[in-house]
């Protein structure tokens, strides 16, 4: 028994992230694929690999001789390109890094050092000057003794002028502040070589000020250097309006002592342009599908040359990026249906024939989408109009559910996106469309209503194929031409679809609703014969059915293949009809043969009716329900009768030779059957009665073990009892005594 549930939904489990989780964990725990299923998947996964390689996005394009893409050469032929391919231009890409380095600034450093020194040199300078000209030297002594301070410093007529000059103080005042101003603004020492690769209009300047750094682009003419000093000299001597023989003075002290204090930074600057070097995006080129990239008679170019060989030249290479990211994709939709599509989210258990049957499907889908994708017309969703997304998931939604087929859809959306590369509009598209048509098919009951699906289908994808190319070329007649591709992919599918549902039908032997609707028809021959012959059975068989479909429809399991089920569930008493109580009139032939006996003919029911449902051809799962709509459990009336005559009997002589239900719809089949047969032993029944009647037979059940491999709930036997409950006691109205009635009685 499983632990109750919350209830029917549409993915049971996924309330929350939580549930998600534990889905998959339980799905990945309880995961024990066979030998032969899992050699299988392995050899799927490797062919899609090895297509990939040969027809993926990775794979290379048509081989050209080399001779048709070297430049000078004339073209003898149109050369086109057969898919969209994006490509680096190198050219283009070395242009922009070039134009990018020389957008970087050089970078000059100010050393605040040979400032500090040049200014002590110019204090030292200054006072030894006030000394002399204090000491009244003759005009020689002066010269030689500043000549032996600061040797070469000024020339004997600058010395003497200055130490005549009745402005020499002022001038001296003025020069130590035009050379600090102009010191900490930077005098750069320009190198001789390493600046052609740079930015020859501006650079970069940095220094401390008031002990902060600081960086300040100026352009490259406002750079102070000791061949333009003079000019700077003369603006610093305008800021201070000094008068002409001032600033004579003063720009002959400051010319003295200017020095060099920017320096090239040759480790900062490099380190610039390798860093745009390295982020400096490549040029991307895209050639579109179809494109002529050379005319036939043509002279290639240099350009074309390397547009083909971006083209074709590759030929020997594989894109592994798109090829490894196409097998992830891939490898992602294995795992959604190795994971994901178990009972607890499919909602049914899947055999190993559908589970093939899906897999065979999803890889030949893959295997079209990649051929496909070379043709595909040149319009907006061009591959997803050819693809049969909706063909396949409506036969999943017929065929295993659509829970399935919903998810299905997904896994097919995933693989059109590992054979066309990333294309959000066609990942969409394959997905509403296999949504689509997984929810046109839930409502139909017979093959004509495929028909009207298609229909439905064909309006669904339209508006599909119109919200998967948003954003994208608008206009009039492309919406009416992307709506009409999407109609015709539509009903194109379903129109197929009808036409192959009888094939996959035979050829599977699958339970479709459209099979077992025509199996649910009481005037087949196997029924008319097991009303003829049996006509007691035949009236269980029907009223089982009833109890069976309606309990199924209220816990959420398959009506339709509970009452085919049911109206097949003994079969095997055709052989015999007689020794069923249900066929006998009054004469029961248990009555001269030994309880041994009697146990192995009852018994024998269930096998032979297996056997006629194969021979049959019926589905598997009516075959299981056959099997399995006694379990494992004892014939307890014979088995009491043979211990009361032998003493010793052993239990497993009077044994069901079958398995307990493993399906839902099985176990129903079994309650249902065992409560309509003890049913018939009830003398006027009350509704109190019936009740605990029902609910002892179920219970007996579930002491037994009979319901322990199917996931039926508490709270579903609950939901059973109560459809029993009403169904049987429609049927004993007339001797049923309700509560009510017997309460205004009193």
């Amino acid at each position: 028994m499983s632990p109750n549930k919350a209830g029917y939904s549409l993915f049971p489990g996924l309330r929350s992230a939580g549930g998600l989780r534990s889905a998959v964990a339980e799905r990945l725990r309880s995961f024990r694929p066979d030998g032969g299923v899992a050699a299988a998947l392995g050899i799927l996964l490797a062919l899609a690999f090895v297509l990939l390689l040969l027809l993926g996005p990775g794979a290379v394009a048509s081989r050209l001789d080399p001779a048709e893409i070297r430049a000078g050469q004339v073209a003898s032929r149109d050369i086109v390109a057969d898919r969209e391919i994006s490509y680096v231009d190198q050219r283009a890409t070395e242009l922009r890094i070039e134009a990018e380095m020389h957008l970087v600034l050089p970078v000059y450093e100010v050393d605040d050092k040979p400032a500090s020194r040049a200014l002590e040199r110019f204090r030292g300078f200054q006072d030894l000057l006030d000394e002399l000209v204090a000491r009244r030297l003759a005009g020689d002594t002066l010269y030689l003794k500043v000549q032996s301070a600061f040797p070469g410093l000024m020339s004997k007529d600058e010395v003497l002028a200055l130490a005549r000059s009745p402005l020499r103080p002022q001038a001296e005042a003025y020069a130590e502040s035009m050379l600090r101003s102009l010191l900490e603004n930077g005098i750069a020492a320009i190198p001789a070589s390493g600046l052609s690769q740079f930015n020859p209009d501006y650079v970069e300047l940095r220094r401390l000020r008031d002990g902060r750094p600081q960086s300040e682009e100026i352009p490259a003419g406002r750079l102070v250097t000791l061949k333009n000093l003079e000019d700077a000299i003369d603006r610093e001597s305008s800021q201070r309006r000094l008068a002409r023989p001032l600033a004579a003075l003063a720009a002959g002290l400051v010319r003295s002592f200017a020095v060099e204090d920017a320096f090239f930074d040759t480790e900062q600057s490099a380190r610039r342009l390798d860093e745009v070097r390295e982020h400096v995006e490549p040029v991307l080129r895209t050639i579109a599908k179809g494109e002529r990239l050379v005319h036939q008679g043509a002279i290639i170019t240099e350009a074309d040359a390397e547009r083909l060989s971006a083209a074709f030249g590759s030929a020997s290479r594989i894109d592994w990026g798109a090829t490894l990211a196409s097998l992830g994709l891939v490898v992602a939709a294995a795992l959604l249906g190795l994971f994901f599509l178990g009972a607890e989210i499919a909602g049914r258990n899947l055999p190993r024939q559908n589970a093939v049957l899906s897999a065979l499907s999803a890889f030949a889908y893959f295997a079209a989408a990649l051929a496909l994708a070379r043709v595909a017309p040149p319009v907006p969703l061009g591959l997803g109009f050819l693809l049969p997304t909706a063909l396949l998931c409506m036969l999943a939604a017929i065929m295993m559910g659509p829970r399935f087929a919903v998810l299905f859809s997904l896994s097919l959306a995933l693989l059109a996106q590992a054979a066309a590369g990333l294309d959000v509009h066609l990942f969409v598209f394959s997905l509403l469309s296999g949504t689509a048509a997984t929810f046109s098919v839930r409502a139909a009951r017979s093959r004509i209503d495929l028909v009207k699906a298609g229909a439905i289908l064909a309006l669904l994808e339209a508006a599909a194929a119109v919200l998967s190319a948003i954003p994208g070329p608008s206009g009039a007649s492309i919406i009416f031409s992307t709506a009409l591709w999407g109609a015709v992919n539509g009903f194109g599918c379903s129109i197929v679809a009808l036409a192959l549902l009888p094939v996959l039908e035979q050829a599977f032997n699958l339970p479709t609703r459209f099979r077992l609707m025509e199996l649910a028809d009481l005037n087949s021959p196997i029924l008319k014969r097991l009303l003829t012959v049996a006509p007691g059975t035949y009236s269980h068989s029907v009223t089982v059915a009833h109890l069976a479909e309606s309990a199924c429809r209220e816990i959420g399991a398959d009506p339709l293949l509970a009452r085919v089920g049911a109206y097949y569930h003994d079969i095997g008493k055709i052989e015999q009809p007689e020794y069923f109580i249900e066929n006998q009139a009054g004469y029961n032939k248990h009555d001269e043969i030994n309880p041994r006996l009697s146990a192995t003919v009852i018994r024998s029911h269930v096998k032979l009716g297996a056997e006629r449902a194969r021979s049959l051809g019926l589905p598997q799962a009516v075959i299981d329900i056959v099997a399995q709509h006694h379990g494992n459990g004892v014939i307890t009336w014979f088995y009491d009768q043979a211990r009361k005559a032998e003493g010793d009997a052993e239990a497993d002589d009077f044994t069901y030779p079958g398995q307990p239900p493993a399906s839902r719809e099985a176990a129903v089949v079994m309650l249902a059957d065992s409560v309509e047969a003890a049913s018939r032993t009830l003398k006027r029944p009350t509704m109190t009665r019936l009740e605990d009647f029902i609910r002892e037979i179920i219970m007996d059940k579930v002491r037994q073990g009979q319901l322990d491999r199917c996931d039926l709930t508490f709270k579903d036997l609950d939901t059973i009892r109560t459809s029993f409950t009403r169904i049987l006691a429609g049927q004993f109205h007339s001797r049923i005594e309700y509560p009510k009635h017997r309460e205004s009685a009193r």
